[in-house]
């Protein structure tokens, strides 16, 4: 238990959420492989492109963060994690498109260093944790996994079991100092399934 107060989910709050973001055309096909649990730096030879497709686009301003169906940053927040020098974690030039508007300092941010790490007697699940078929319901780490993993290696990374995005409690300290727009955190000690429609 004792990681659970020290990392955070990275979410979206009102300010992005009310607006849907996705992939629109010409953006490089590399980039629909943005869950890869692997680099696919030679899959993506071009930028992404994305575009409003719900909200009050007339009043649309980017955000520092959207949640597509990825974690889609800015330039600004993209150099808050610069001097962390963080392994498995690559961005990709994507424009925000929105009528003849086009915003070009934005980017996927695909982090594939993933661990293992869900504590499989204090986290709660529906299903099963054979071939990974559950929806996490609460979520504990795993504090044998993760001691065996040095800190730089772990201060960002992605549940190998479910896609969550967890940030150490010095990288969000970092992104929340930096007045970044349109993200959110929460402690994973304070998260539960429920928890999303706060």
């Amino acid at each position: 238990m004792k990681y659970d107060s020290q990392y955070y989910i990275l979410r979206e709050n009102h300010e992005s959420g009310a607006y849907m973001l996705g992939h629109t055309e010409g953006t490089d096909e590399g980039l629909f492989s943005l869950m890869s649990l692997r680099s696919i730096s030679r899959r993506v030879l071009g930028p992404g492109n994305v575009k409003v497709y719900d909200g009050n686009i007339s009043k649309f301003f980017p955000c520092d963060y959207h949640e597509t169906a990825e974690q889609l940053v800015s330039e600004k927040f993209r150099q808050v994690l610069a001097p962390f020098n963080l392994p498995g974690v690559d961005f990709y030039q994507t424009n925000i498109v929105n009528g003849d508007k086009i915003w070009s300092e934005h980017y996927y941010m695909h982090i594939w260093n993933h661990h293992k790490a869900i504590h499989h007697g204090r986290s709660k699940i529906d299903g099963t944790y054979v071939d990974d078929d559950f929806t996490l319901e609460v979520l504990s780490l795993d504090e044998n996994v993760l001691d065996k993993i040095s800190l730089e290696k772990r201060l960002v990374f992605t549940l190998e079991e479910k896609p969550k995005f967890l940030f150490h409690e010095t990288v969000v300290q970092a992104l929340r100092e930096a007045n970044l727009t349109g993200l959110s955190f929460q402690r994973v000690d304070e998260w539960s399934i429920g928890s999303a429609f706060e």
